[in-house]
């Protein structure tokens, strides 16, 4: 009997509403892909539900073909993708998207998966054939299949037997297969603080846990801990780290401890590679999963723990629709599975913190070394550097400590917020050459010869601009520029680099981290990837280059992400048998981020920090939502966030606005914050106004809650 559908099309304009159409003579189940038609377009819907027909006033269509043989997502998923509907403001098709890997999204673009021609063994008569026939035959086990080139090289006449009706060719999903794993049981002699932490995390049980932990404390063998009881249980465990660029050396530590292949999940796979782990886990192959923000979302049947390392990183909070946090995510995800979630940093974001002050949390605490031993903190006045002549980049004081620490056969991190060669790019006519696309300048590239914009991507020849003018002129410093001076300084020194332009190619991360750890490279420059987490026995020296990038920032947090900053990035040097040294070059040497950092001292920070946000009213004591209506036109793009500022008037909400903001790809954007205390009434409130809204005004708008910045 044909059934009735209802399906979220892949477009989202249709917001969180299905469309419904019948199965006619194809077997449909809820959560599977299917080809329909709408507006003489083919296009691809997600099945909401089957239901038998009902009397309807208008004809329903039938679907074209169904995508898959069994539903694609399981029950939690899809209730993960309400969830985050709700909570993000997203339609629901976008939240579908978000969760799935490309090969499986509800996408017309959505690539196949990829297939092998295979050769399958039959019950077929075997007898009259040859002895190096029988030979071949003997490789098939019951029911197993051989791909056709490896079939070639074990016996070139293997086609015979397919005449013969013993053997079938057949095209077979390629799955992936595991990797050999030496497992180096190195289980460490824990601390006293350790050993009491790891009495405190309670299994079976959905609670949150945050780690405050200093650098080098070892929250990571109080994770691999955790993990091996609950992998000793049968359950599964989800390990998230915030950078691709950890991603190597965590899985590095896992699958070593356990002796398994354990499953990744990160941007940088393609979508066959994230097909494959997905399923790996899907059919439960896999015990452990290591991964950044998109792993938070793999298929697990029984998850017995959630790890997420550096909870503080912006990294976690995804920057477009839907615009989910990690963290709440991870939540959302312990409760559904009954399990705890470990919250781990040095520098916890202040909202994490003052939820475990407030007992929402159980803090748990490692405010000691494992080597007992903090690195050295030298603070240098860049002021000081420029009344002296001096360089204000390379400081004489550095340059020094670089020079000692090559001597020594050391390694030093050079932390340089800035990629790119120049920063500021000016015409002959003085003016700095900004993208046409956005409202941002050009940063100039010198091994490519290239002027690049940083947000939209935009690229153009180095010797063209808009004013047809070829005399540029450039200021300012990146990566790029600062490794090229220092190889000229230091012209024996192995220098590498480790930025978003560096790390394109595949693997890229893994090459760069491998040759600094083992002692290929003596320098590594970076951005703020290099700042995070990573633990090189050998880096006795790090110099942070421009400690006051982030303070000149006008955002809420900027304070707060300058203090992460430097607290992590001073945590890379002396992780090993040698005393480390921070050198900080700021010009705001007295500033309360810059002195509580260098002297560890988190709660002091915490409690100057929260003082600000109280004053001002902002998180964790008011919570935001952020609306911005975006079009080609800026006076639409004004009048919509205007028009739109009747709807969500509301006493227990403020508004700040409508302002525009800068112009990015090309569109110009008008933004109105919410400001409140009541979380679920600001949502609701602007379901509410958006559903009205929409109906008379087709303006783009996204919809950020509690957005990370403000900028």
């Amino acid at each position: 009997m044909s059934m009735y559908l209802d399906v979220y099309i892949e477009n989202s304009f249709l917001g969180n509403k299905t469309l419904t159409y019948q199965s006619g003579s194809h077997d449909v189940k809820a959560g599977m892909r299917v080809k329909v038609l709408m507006n003489n377009r083919e296009l691809i819907g997600f099945v909401n539900q089957v239901y038998p027909p009902i009397p309807m006033d208008y004809e329903i269509a039938e679907i074209i073909e169904v995508l898959d043989d069994e539903p694609v997502i399981n029950r939690e998923l899809f209730e993960l993708a309400e969830w985050m509907k709700d909570q993000t403001i997203a339609p629901m098709i976008r939240c579908l998207q978000t969760i799935l890997p490309n090969k499986l999204r509800p996408k017309s673009n959505a690539k196949r998966i990829k297939t092998q021609r295979v050769v399958r063994r039959l019950h077929g008569d075997v007898q009259g054939l040859t002895l190096t026939q029988k030979q071949f035959l003997d490789q098939f086990r019951t029911d197993t299949t051989i791909p056709v080139k490896e079939a070639q090289k074990m016996y070139s006449g293997f086609r015979n037997l397919i005449d013969k009706g013993i053997l079938a060719l057949e095209d077979q999903e390629v799955i992936y297969e595991s990797k050999p794993i030496v497992q180096q049981d190195a289980k460490y002699a824990l601390t006293d603080a350790q050993s009491d932490i790891l009495k405190r995390v309670h299994f079976n049980n959905a609670h949150t846990y945050l780690l405050h932990g200093v650098t080098g404390s070892g929250k990571t063998e109080i994770y691999l801990q955790l993990a091996h009881d609950v992998v000793s249980q049968g359950q599964q465990v989800l390990i998230l780290v915030p950078e691709i660029s950890l991603t190597p050396q965590m899985i590095d530590r896992v699958s070593t401890r356990f002796g398994e292949d354990v499953a990744i999940y990160h941007s940088a796979l393609n979508d066959q590679e994230k097909y494959e782990q997905y399923m790996r886990v899907k059919r439960g192959d896999v015990n452990i999963v290591v991964g950044t923000r998109s792993a938070a979302f793999m298929p697990f049947q029984n998850l017995g723990l959630i790890v997420m390392d550096e909870e503080h990183d912006s990294s976690y909070k995804q920057e477009n629709t839907p615009f989910y946090h990690t963290r709440d995510v991870a939540i959302h995800r312990s409760k559904y599975h009954k399990c705890p979630l470990v919250l781990g940093s040095a520098s916890p974001a202040l909202e994490t913190y003052a939820r475990a002050l407030k007992g929402v949390y159980t803090l748990l605490e490692l405010p000691e070394r494992v080597n007992q031993t903090f690195p050295k903190v030298t603070v240098i006045d860049t002021r000081q550097a420029l009344k002296n002549r001096a360089s204000h980049l390379l400081t004489p004081t550095l340059l020094d400590g670089i020079y000692d620490r090559l001597q020594k056969k050391q390694q030093v991190m050079l932390l340089l917020n800035r990629r790119g060669y120049m920063t500021l790019l000016k015409d002959v006519n003085n003016e700095v050459i900004q993208c046409p696309n956005c409202d941002v300048s050009l940063n100039y590239h010198k091994d490519e010869a290239s002027l690049k914009c940083h947000v939209c991507g935009y690229a153009a020849h180095h010797n063209t601009n808009t004013k047809g003018n070829q005399n540029i002129v450039g200021s300012g410093v990146g990566t790029q520029r600062l490794e090229e001076h220092l190889q000229a300084l230091f012209p024996q020194a192995r220098i590498g680099r480790m930025d978003a332009d560096s790390t394109r190619q595949k693997n890229a991360h893994e090459k760069i981290l491998n040759s600094f750890m083992n002692h290929e490279t003596d320098i590594l420059v970076g951005t703020q990837m290099i700042a995070k987490g990573l633990d090189i026995e050998n880096v006795t020296l790090v110099g942070i280059i421009n400690a006051d990038t982030a303070l000149a920032h006008t955002d809420y947090r900027a304070v707060e992400l300058s203090f992460e900053m430097l607290l992590q990035a001073s945590g890379r040097a002396g992780r090993g048998q040698y005393p480390g040294e921070v050198m900080i070059q700021t010009a705001n040497p007295e500033h309360y981020a810059i002195q509580t950092a260098i002297h560890q001292k988190y709660k002091h920070f915490f409690k100057f920090e929260m003082n600000y946000r109280q004053i001002a009213n902002y998180p964790p004591y008011r919570y935001l939502i952020s609306i911005i209506f975006s079009d080609e036109d800026a006076d639409k793009a004004f009048a919509a966030a205007n028009g739109f500022v009747p709807f969500i008037e509301d006493p227990q909400i403020q508004q700040i606005g409508p302002v525009m903001l800068r112009r990015l790809n090309r569109r110009h954007r008008s933004r109105i914050i919410l400001k409140g205390k009541d979380l679920d009434v600001m949502i609701a409130k602007t379901h509410q106004a958006l559903e009205l809204y929409k109906k008379i005004n087709r303006t783009g708008v996204s919809v950020d809650v509690n957005p990370l910045t403000l900028e």
